[in-house]
């Protein structure tokens, strides 16, 4: 197929964006849509024809400016490469369908021509007869997990939240002082773990889960951490996603509103959150057995 050929598939997905920008929606629910209504429209077209590389790069780059800003037009650095973002969820990505992948992989099914030249793509990832796996690598699809949380705990894991020191490095804001402690500058690192409202909240969570947590880099922590009980290891994954989740919120309403949230109160919402999905959880036979649980 030629490029003008394909106009009609790159117009159905700025209407269908256009059409959804009078929405407001988070990041958790633009992210469902570019998975469940623009990766489908482009993949159809995929299992029968041939499109041009220069199409499936606009069609990325339309996706892409969905994700990140709620429209077709976006003129800032995203926060995180596509590259990084069509990474499957197992392997610490959002599992968003690269459309030029996907049309490499259906075609490779239908010639041998093709498999042959994808081959020394996937060789990085076998080695000593076996495929590589996703271990020490966070998962956006641990099943406690809100999905605001899973979100905003995968670009905390990149550090890519926009903390002062980035917005500074921007010239968007020119004061980089942390609005909870006013003592030092908001970077990740202070704002998650070593700000005195954040190291009360992760004090109080491990009181509550009843484990020791390190000073610092938790969630990297978290992701390392063995546990021989797979539902404990999910709670805890949870708690702690959740916990980032309520830090980075009273984070935004201290510089909005100028408002200061107590600890225990962001900590009683992130367990409150854990509890409710853990008890609707499908393994809630296995929680009856599991003698460990933070709130009994």
């Amino acid at each position: 197929m030629a490029v003008g050929d394909c106009s009609r598939l790159v117009e159905k997905i700025v209407l269908r964006i256009r059409g959804w920008g009078a929405r407001k929606l988070s990041y958790a629910g633009m992210l469902v849509l570019v998975q469940a209504v623009l990766s489908q429209l482009h993949s159809f077209w995929t299992r029968i024809f041939i499109i041009p590389a220069t199409v499936m790069d606009r069609i990325n780059h339309i996706c892409r400016n969905y994700l990140w800003c709620g429209s077709d037009e976006f003129h800032k650095t995203p926060p995180v490469a596509w590259d990084r973002v069509c990474t499957a969820k197992k392997y610490g990505g959002l599992g968003i369908v690269n459309g030029k992948n996907w049309n490499m992989a259906m075609l490779g099914n239908w010639t041998w021509r093709k498999i042959c030249q994808v081959k020394d793509i996937l060789k990085p990832g076998y080695c000593q007869g076996k495929w590589s796996t996703n271990a020490g690598v966070y998962t956006v699809s641990v099943g406690l997990n809100l999905p605001k949380h899973s979100i905003i705990g995968w670009l905390a894991i990149q550090c890519r939240l926009l903390t002062k020191d980035r917005l500074l490095r921007f010239n968007i804001i020119s004061d980089g002082y942390c609005d909870m402690c006013l003592d030092h500058l908001e970077d990740h690192n202070h704002l998650l773990y070593k700000c005195r409202f954040s190291a009360c909240c992760w004090r109080l969570l491990a009181d509550w889960l009843n484990i020791t947590l390190p000073d610092t880099d938790i969630l990297n922590w978290c992701i390392r951490w063995r546990c021989r009980s797979l539902m404990k290891k999910h709670i805890v994954i949870s708690a702690i996603m959740a916990m980032v989740y309520q830090i980075w919120t009273a984070r935004n309403i201290c510089r909005v509103d100028n408002k200061m949230v107590h600890p225990k109160f962001a900590v009683n919402n992130a367990a409150a959150m854990v509890k409710s999905r853990g008890q609707a959880w499908k393994w809630t036979s296995k929680f009856q057995r599991l003698h460990w649980m933070p709130w009994m």
